[in-house]
């Protein structure tokens, strides 16, 4: 995952283009950054329980939320995730999940960042 960049801030510039309201995307951005943990903690502990329904719905709320803001590292390895959980393969997707953490770590400091611009 080291080739792709932790944080595009274009992302962020085009949402708010799409809504053309900074201050929704401002505040949207720092609901990600709230939620970040929990997202991230779905997606572990439902691995943990062996809970394929809920490691795909978490893996899936973090790959678009990610991508919406993004958190493209962030966005790659839920997508990851999702792909070895579709497949089944959920020692794979234990082990890509261990990537998460550090991932959401860089991403928020990244984040923060360039909301504190």
């Amino acid at each position: 995952m080291s080739d792709l960049a932790t944080f595009d801030e274009a992302a962020l510039r085009r949402l708010s283009y799409e809504v053309d309201d900074r201050v929704f995307t401002w505040l949207f951005a720092n609901r990600y950054r709230r939620m970040l943990v929990g997202r991230v903690a779905r997606i572990t502990t439902a691995l943990q329980r062996l809970d394929v329904e809920g490691a795909l719905d978490a893996a899936l709320s973090l790959k678009v939320a990610s991508a919406t803001v993004g958190t493209c590292e962030l966005a790659a390895l839920a997508h990851e995730v999702e792909t070895e959980v579709r497949h089944h393969d959920v020692t794979a997707a234990r082990t890509t999940a261990s990537l998460l953490w550090p991932a959401a770590v860089r991403a928020d400091q990244a984040l923060g960042a360039y909301l504190a611009r």
